[in-house]
């Protein structure tokens, strides 16, 4: 306990600089301490004990010699703390060297130099940096190395540590002002004109505010201090608010201001920061010659000082900085005037659903009013520090989170101060950014999307936007966007050119806009576009002439430099039922072919060939002649079960493979004595005798789809001889392996087809296939059908987006946080490739194996329930709630944590696995919820063998369909039930899961605009809207249009025979939909070794039939952006983002949004209601 208290008490005395209390705590640490040798050496150092110093380094480094070995063999994380110790001990080494030398040896700042690019390198860990800097500062002052200081401040803001953000400014400013007390006693000696004019002003400011203080009879500070501590050097303790306030407004640094005023914004000290911001933000633009309500007049005097400051002119190089600087002043103002709008909206709203008064916001306007003036004064006039400067806030020490009241009351003190110019004053201080910074990619992308904003809330509530603003915004947000495309990087594209895209395909009938698009095209790389092809082939078909030309010159020009990235997606286009989009598409595809000729034919043989053995004869008549039943039984639609029938009668005059020849040998004569009877009955009238046809064709149907059955048993696999020949014909292709280009490798094309094609034995029976590339790998993918993989597609490519957030952000790239990913890639609207994962496992077969193996039932659950409650389906709520807990409570639940023990060779593997697991579990929980995603079923959820990372597949069910479902509707946002939870060991839910869904959840509510870019791009997609805009009205129009279609076939009769005749027709109808109804669900039906059924819902497959109405998209109309159920999703997705989606006038923070959602996923009442084929009680 001594040991241990020591360590504690020399890291703090090291970290605070007392020199004195290292001194005794280091006669505490036992000899035995394996951080005695280094305390011993750094205490040598502060008193200029080089050999002492030396001896105990080379110590301390055999003590971690026999460590470092064994644990960097381990792992490289397991190591990584003694490595930096090993670091600490070479930078201590290079501190001696460095005091040794002369002042003036350039080998001191080759030192320095060393020191930064060596924490480039590090991790963000604020207390490594910590270290380094304390070591750091033994020979180089913390305002002389300031600008990684500052990088230190910002870690410790970002991980929220702010009491040692605040000790570390504290720090800063002693030393400023120390450094320019020195400088103005001559103690250091400078030629400088810039530190002489920096001097001058310190000076300056601080005299008069002295003369301030002392005509007033007061002391500016809280604390009883007068402004010499500051530059005292001594630091007892942290500084209150007001003299850190005091201290920055005396700093000559604009860069250690703008980072101080962001920390005080971060500390909730939100009134005081913004009012500063303002004040410095006028101060510099008097500096530089900057105004505000005129910012295009500086571009030239900008240039003229980029100019001076490239030929060595201090001053002009003094005035860029600042100018960059003044840059960040006003994008940060913007962002912050934003966010009080919002809090102070949602905190009018809130107030207004409570039927409070409005007293305290006359209070809060009136006292804006007094305050205003001051508040905008330069600090080069009267410096007096009033109330409406100095920050209100009752927090004083740093770290004291604000109450949400103090904050609501701040936002709406500031929104009111701001009056109805708000909206202009974030547009312009974002446009004084993009001014000030011209390279600036943030700057050009907040201020376009801003204008983007201000156009979409202008349509929802006038329902269309005038041509003022079309001018005033929409060609703004397309020229930004151009801009923000140029400047950004090749992961931050994706949400400017989806949004760009929306505003032009939205507005594309005004001119102004189609020529803002015309003119921005050639200034962006062609590579742009590659990213967002499925939004691009989605509009082809777009009304507006100019605009479907110039998509198609932007396809071709894809085509011509990229071809092997969009070949699959326009022949998906080519097939499509949509005559316009089909032709667009294949007008494309024609000038291609002159361009590239071995590609396109190639394209077109792959994936015919592939689309033909995705769905067999036997299983397409299988299928149509399914829904073909529903059609005429169930609806008394006959057109509509011809429309689904004659496809395939044509398909069978005209077989290819040698299995097509088999079936129309075995079945040819009884579907041509089908198709006839059917044509006879649609060429005569309708009355009894043309339905005596019609009944004989259903004989000769049913006759036909049993026949099926017993003939063609379900493949275990497909030779390709016999399936799709010209595959085998397919070697050494120009053809790139489908998913894999990229235009920064080399291609990869295909150099063959495995011969055989495995067949999986569930519900949709896809299939694996192989293919050789040309650099020898095989890659596997699974081909589907009787699925439309354009959404899933679409849900990837969110799922890029949210990796490259995820890598980006300090916290979550140092713990590899990323969501496992495969390509995608679509061949028709019902089939596609999915890039194979391998050494993958379902949930559902990882617990049969385990149970099996061990002699357990595998419905072990369920008959405990059932034993409990054997008439579950008749039971209330609370009865299920009942039955449900008692059979967690008698069974153990711990297959997966167990499953997941034996397959690790070593504990240190399953310690790896263990992390993963959970990690990835919660990543992809957070994602889906956002997503909306359903049908979290056990067999869409894999498990990789080797890593213990959880992959999700089958992502179609999204924007929470499943949770509005009538029947078994998903209450849970994702999938965290007791099986799921046992693997995550001691910690369950508290540890590690909700750390990472935590940091998850708040890098995507910080990134939340990139996110609904990518998510308003989707919603509004007219390829993949169909399923979630029309689902819930497919019944009603459908038993519309079947009354309109064909009338009785007996309505020429009387009342009573019609009366009779219709009765009985629906007694037979009735029948014979029952009858077709067992023999489908026979033919469909996929069930676990236990017979539980398996999905999320009974007998529901994914998309319907391929040649239904409307599959290949909503009409033009369906997906604009002014159809009320999409804008409710957008709306519902927005407010998972934000935090209110729990209640719209309450913004949770993070962990309690985390905590409500973990509350929701593991509620008894919520899991007891889902489907069995779901399987809650695992």
């Amino acid at each position: 306990l001594q040991m241990a208290s020591a360590n504690i008490g020399m890291s703090m005395a090291w970290a605070l600089g007392d020199i004195e209390n290292m001194e005794f705590y280091m006669s505490k640490l036992p000899s035995s301490s394996k951080d005695k040798s280094f305390c011993v050496a750094l205490l040598s150092v502060y008193h200029n004990k080089w050999d002492e110093a030396k001896e105990y380094i080379l110590k301390a480094r055999e003590e971690i010699r026999g460590n470092l070995v064994s644990r960097v063999t381990e792992s490289y994380s397991r190591g990584y703390q003694l490595v930096f110790n090993c670091q600490m001990l070479t930078e201590l080494e290079e501190v001696i060297f460095y005091k040794t030398l002369p002042e003036d040896d350039s080998r001191r700042a080759a030192i320095v130099n060393t020191w930064r690019q060596r924490l480039k390198g590090m991790q963000q860990d604020v207390g490594m940096w910590q270290k380094l800097l304390r070591l750091h500062s033994m020979v180089l002052r913390p305002i002389v190395d300031l600008d990684t200081w500052i990088k230190y401040v910002n870690m410790c803001r970002k991980s929220e540590q702010m009491t040692m953000a605040r000790h570390a400014i504290t720090q800063l400013l002693q030393d400023e002002a120390s450094y320019l007390e020195e400088l103005h006693c001559g103690d250091i000696q400078s030629q400088s004109p810039k530190t002489r004019y920096q001097v001058h002003e310190y000076m300056r400011l601080k005299s008069q505010m002295l003369q301030e203080q002392e005509e007033q009879h007061c002391l500016l500070h809280s604390d009883g201090r007068g402004l010499g501590y500051l530059a005292s050097g001594r630091s007892s303790g942290l500084l209150a608010t007001s003299s850190l306030d005091a201290a920055i407004r005396l700093s000559q640094q604009p860069a250690l201001v703008y980072m101080y005023l962001k920390y005080k914004w971060a500390v909730g000290e939100r009134r005081g920061a913004f009012q500063m911001i303002e004040m410095f933000a006028s101060d510099y633009s008097s500096k530089v010659g900057f105004d505000l309500r005129n910012p295009e007049a500086f571009v030239d005097h900008i240039d003229a000082h980029t100019l001076e400051s490239g030929h060595g002119n201090v001053d002009a190089a003094d005035d860029a900085r600042t100018i960059h600087l003044l840059s960040r002043f006003y994008f940060k103002r913007a962002e912050w005037l934003v966010s009080i709008q919002q809090t102070a909206k949602m905190a009018q709203e809130a107030r207004a659903k409570a039927s409070l008064g409005t007293g305290s916001e006359s209070y809060s306007l009136r006292q804006g009013s007094r305050t205003s003036t001051g508040a905008r004064r330069s600090r080069r006039g009267s410096v007096m520090v009033g109330s409406g400067i100095v920050s209100t806030s009752s927090s004083g020490l740093a770290g004291d989170a604000p109450s949400m009241s103090q904050k609501e009351q701040d936002a709406e003190y500031l929104y009111k101060l701001q009056g109805d110019r708000i909206e202009e004053s974030i547009l312009e201080s974002y446009r004084a950014a993009t001014v000030l910074d011209r390279k600036w990619y943030k700057a050009w992308h907040s201020l376009a999307l801003r204008h983007y904003v201000e156009t979409q809330k202008y349509d929802e509530e006038h329902s269309s936007v005038t041509v003022g603003i079309i001018q005033r915004h929409v060609v703004p947000a397309v020229h930004g966007f151009f801009r923000a495309i140029q400047l950004s990087k090749s992961d931050t594209t994706l949400q400017d050119t989806l949004r760009l895209l929306t505003a032009w395909f939205n507005y594309s009938q005004h001119e102004s806009v189609a020529q803002a698009v015309s003119d921005g095209l050639n200034s962006v790389s062609i590579r742009t576009w590659l990213q967002v092809i499925p939004q691009i082939l989605a509009r082809i078909h777009i009304k507006s002439e100019a605009t479907s030309r110039l998509i198609k010159q932007l396809l071709v020009e894809m085509g011509k430099f990229h071809p092997h990235a969009i070949m699959f997606s326009l022949y998906v286009v080519a097939r499509s039922d949509h005559l316009k989009r089909s032709q667009a598409a294949k007008n494309v595809l024609a000038k291609l072919h002159n361009l590239s000729p071995e590609v396109v034919e190639e394209t077109e043989v792959v994936s015919r060939e592939l689309i033909r053995i995705t769905l067999l004869f036997p299983e397409m008549w299988q299928e149509a002649l399914d829904y073909a039943s529903k059609a005429y039984f169930g609806q008394n639609d006959p057109e509509e079960m011809m429309r689904i029938l004659r496809p395939l009668h044509e398909r069978v005059r005209n077989p290819v493979t040698l299995r097509e020849y088999y079936f129309v040998q075995m079945l040819g004569t009884e579907l041509a004595v089908a198709e006839e009877r059917m044509r006879h009955y649609f060429a005569g009238e309708p009355g009894p005798n043309t339905e005596v046809f019609i009944r004989q064709a259903w004989e000769s149907y049913y006759m036909i789809f049993r026949r099926i059955q017993k003939l063609f048993p379900e493949p275990t696999s497909l030779a390709l001889k016999d399936t799709a020949p010209m595959l085998l014909q397919c070697r050494d292709m120009h053809l790139a392996m489908p998913g894999t280009y990229d235009p920064d490798r080399e291609i990869v094309c295909i150099g063959s087809f495995a011969p055989v094609v495995t067949v999986y034995a569930s519900k949709q029976h896809p299939r694996k296939v192989k293919i050789i590339g040309s650099d020898g790998i095989e890659y596997t993918y699974v081909l589907k059908g009787h699925e439309d993989l354009r959404q899933d597609e679409r849900v990837m490519q969110l799922f890029g987006l949210i990796n490259s957030l995820l890598t980006r952000d300090a916290e979550t790239a140092r713990r590899l946080l990323v969501i496992e990913q495969c390509p995608i890639i679509p061949l028709s609207s019902n089939s596609g490739l999915i890039g194979f994962y391998p050494n993958c496992k379902s949930l559902q077969n990882i617990i049969q194996e385990y149970r099996e193996a061990h002699n357990m039932y595998l419905n072990l659950e369920q008959r405990h329930a059932l034993q409990f409650a054997p008439n579950w389906e008749t039971l209330t709520v609370p009865q299920k709630v009942e039955a449900f807990e008692y059979a967690l409570s008698n069974t153990p639940g711990n297959d997966l944590q167990r499953a997941l023990w034996y397959k690790s060779p070593n504990a240190e593997l399953w310690l790896e696995c263990r992390t993963n697991y959970t990690r990835s579990l919660a990543i992809m929980s957070i994602a889906g919820y956002i997503l909306g995603l359903g049908d979290r079923h056990l067999n869409n959820i894999l498990l990789h063998d080797r890593t213990g990372k959880v992959v999700h597949i089958d992502l179609g069910d999204c924007f929470e369909l499943a949770a509005h479902r009538d029947e078994f509707p998903e209450k849970v946002p994702f999938r965290l039930t007791r099986m799921l939870i046992m693997p995550m060991e001691v910690s369950t839910i508290e540890g590690t899961f909700k750390f990472t869904a935590n940091h998850t959840m708040r890098v995507l509510r910080a990134n939340r605009d990139s996110l609904m870019a990518v998510l308003e791009a989707f919603v509004f997609d007219p390829l993949v809207s169909w399923s979630y805009i029309q689902e819930s009205d497919n019944t009603d129009d459908t038993v519309a249009a079947t009354n309109r279609r064909r009338p009785p076939a007996n309505a020429n009769a009387n009342a009573h025979a019609n009366a009779n005749t219709n009765g009985g027709n629906n007694c037979i109808n009735q029948e014979q939909l029952a009858r077709w109804s067992a023999a489908g669900r026979a033919s469909r039906a996929h069930y676990d070794a236990a017979g539980i059924p398996l999905g999320s819902r009974p007998d529901e497959p994914r998309g319907g039939f391929s040649h239904s109405p409307g599959y290949d998209g909503a009409d033009d109309n369906g997906w604009q952006t002014g159809n009320p159920k999409a804008r409710t999703i957008v709306k519902r997705i927005h407010d998972k983002l934000v935090g209110t989606d729990f209640d719209p006038n309450k913004q949770l923070d993070v962990a309690a949004q985390i905590d409500r959602l973990i509350q929701q996923a593991t509620s008894s009442e919520n899991l007891a209601g889902l489907f069995a084929g779901w399987v809650p009680l695992w």
